[in-house]
């Protein structure tokens, strides 16, 4: 074979410079980084916009507790009301006083039915044996709490029907004395319980007969009782002999909510009916 020559590579050295001998040419560390895919720095209009809304979302969050459940009157309750609809849909509602400092006592809604086979079923929530994860229990949780709370709050009858009365008799005594600006005051005054007072009957058993009728379809009865139950919490003492947090010591006896059957939701009265008696679970 005859000898071929061999043929220089060409020489395929870069230029880069070495270390500690930069060229005049050499690029900055800065594009070096976005050469590496580094994005480049928002403009300064989109960071101002991005920083409000960040600091307008914070705030947000911040006045959910500082509103819930006592509002200040001249400084978390404005702003509360302001953003109350932004509140809303971004559900940041958690109530986070409602566990400090002091939670106090924690409820329960306890149910009794029907079935349409005609077996009774008992229960209660919130069931940490039956409702998870964690957030469903919690749910579960907030929901009975409210209930509880929303009948126990519940204004007597009979106290409202002595205090219209009573503005009655001061009306007319207001009427004949001819005292028209203090007369329209008491009126108004008036008019805001009674709203008060209907808003809140409607509320508790709107949200009482929702739950009923939830609960009547998931076990297909035919008629449901619900019940609320406290159970206290144990002195350090208490703790101390042993006594566990979910011992069935600590729960009171039941209070009647309200029934629900073919008829229609009825509402039990706090005041006339009497406790159902402890429940043993």
């Amino acid at each position: 074979m005859a000898n071929r020559k061999r043929i220089p590579k060409p020489n395929r050295r870069t230029n880069t410079p070495e270390i500690g001998h930069a060229s005049p040419q050499s690029s900055s560390p800065s594009d070096n980084l976005n050469r590496l895919g580094t994005p480049p720095q928002w403009p300064r209009p989109a960071r101002t916009i991005a920083t409000v809304l960040i600091l307008i979302y914070l705030l947000i969050v911040v006045i959910g507790p500082l509103a819930n459940p006592v509002a200040s009157k001249y400084f978390s309750g404005p702003i509360a009301r302001q953003l109350a609809p932004a509140h809303r849909i971004l559900f940041l509602g958690h109530g986070y006083r409602f566990f400090g400092p002091d939670p106090g006592p924690t409820h329960r809604l306890v149910y009794r039915g029907v079935k349409n086979d005609g077996s009774k079923f008992e229960g209660y929530f919130p069931d940490r044996r039956s409702q998870s994860p964690r957030l469903l229990y919690h749910r579960w949780f907030m929901l009975s709490e409210t209930l509880f709370i929303e009948h126990a709050n519940q204004a007597d009858p009979r106290i409202f029907q002595n205090r219209q009365a009573e503005y009655e008799r001061q009306a007319a005594r207001l009427a004949s004395e001819h005292q028209t600006h203090q007369l329209r005051q008491l009126k108004l005054e008036r008019q805001l319980e009674l709203r008060y007072y209907q808003r809140a009957s409607e509320r508790v058993d709107i949200l009482a007969s929702s739950v009923a009728r939830v609960l009547l379809e998931r076990h297909q009865a035919s008629s449901i009782e619900l019940f609320g139950q406290e159970r206290s919490i144990p002195f350090p003492e208490e703790v101390a002999d042993g006594l566990k947090l979910n011992s069935e010591q600590l729960l009171l006896p039941l209070t009647k909510v309200g029934e629900l059957d073919a008829n229609g939701y009825r509402a039990a009265n706090l005041f006339d009916s009497k406790t159902a008696g402890g429940s043993k679970q």
